[in-house]
């Protein structure tokens, strides 16, 4: 069973999404897709949790914010994640639509190459008491609320004091996110394999603070020390959470992993290189 996600925004998702459930037919497949898109495509209506739960292969028809939304959703089920570039920048999302139905072909026999990309887990601790639990696959970004004002972020690492970073915030990045925000505020691209966490302030009030890349079993903790201020956790550039100077945020590795399944013609330098123009 394959699971189909659609950016229904992106140019040709609908067309190349009928194509892929009607070639899935032919072959004996059946198709879930969320309840919005299922009747007008035959498919089985199911949400992307439930996606998880039940296809062996989940197909994604769009660009990377539309795979970042899917993978946050990865659990112990470990399942194959195709994502098909619809013509966009595209880091994640390395599968051409021409190869898309070879892809998937192999995805369900087991052939295709698979990356198990790590994930990041942040724990929002309430003064009250409260818990709650996130997951990024790029990253989780602490950043000041509405007031334009510098604030501090009082940081520990495995326990022990790190820095008071005075900047506009702190990207907490996994190598699959070095690519995204981190790269944009000075941070290093890093191979998807290396087992790291890459800390890059945004905009920091003091020229010697630098990014810092640190074991991705590392226990991070975070608390903003602003008084009077508020203090913004975004996951992936998508889910926002407020928090206050009673809160702390815990970031460690997720105990799930996103499957990605990778383009057969396009190794992590390739990408670089066309991605990003080394190769002009």
């Amino acid at each position: 069973m394959v699971g189909l996600v659609l950016k229904r925004r992106a140019p040709h998702a609908r067309e190349v999404a009928r194509r892929l459930v009607g070639w899935l037919d032919e072959h004996g497949h059946r198709a879930l897709a969320e309840p919005d898109d299922a009747d007008w495509l035959g498919a089985i209506a199911s949400d992307k949790s439930g996606m998880f739960a039940r296809a062996d292969v989940i197909t994604v028809l769009g660009g990377d914010g539309t795979l970042l939304a899917t993978a946050r959703l990865a659990g112990e089920r470990e399942v194959p994640i195709v994502g098909v570039n619809l013509g966009g920048l595209g880091f994640l999302t390395e599968i051409t639509i021409d190869d898309l139905h070879a892809t998937v072909e192999r995805t369900l026999r087991g052939e295709s190459v698979v990356d198990r990309r790590r994930m990041l887990r942040a724990t929002v601790h309430r003064g009250s008491g409260e818990a709650e639990v996130y997951q990024a696959l790029n990253d989780a970004v602490l950043s000041r609320g509405s007031l334009g004002r510098v604030i501090d972020i009082e940081t520990h690492v495995d326990g022990k004091f790190l820095a008071l970073f005075k900047a506009d915030g702190v990207i907490i990045a996994t190598p699959t996110g070095s690519t995204a925000y981190s790269l944009a505020a000075g941070g290093p691209l890093v191979h998807p394999s290396v087992r790291v966490v890459i800390l890059s302030p945004i905009c920091p009030h003091k020229l010697s603070v630098r990014p810092i890349i640190v074991d991705d079993g590392s226990v991070l903790d975070f608390r903003l020390r602003s008084p009077g201020e508020e203090l913004l956790l975004t996951l992936d550039g998508q889910q926002t959470v407020r928090l206050s100077a009673d809160d702390t945020v815990e970031v460690t590795r997720s105990p799930h992993v996103a499957c990605l399944v990778r383009s057969p013609q396009l190794g992590f330098y390739d990408l670089l290189r066309t991605k990003l123009g080394w190769a002009r």
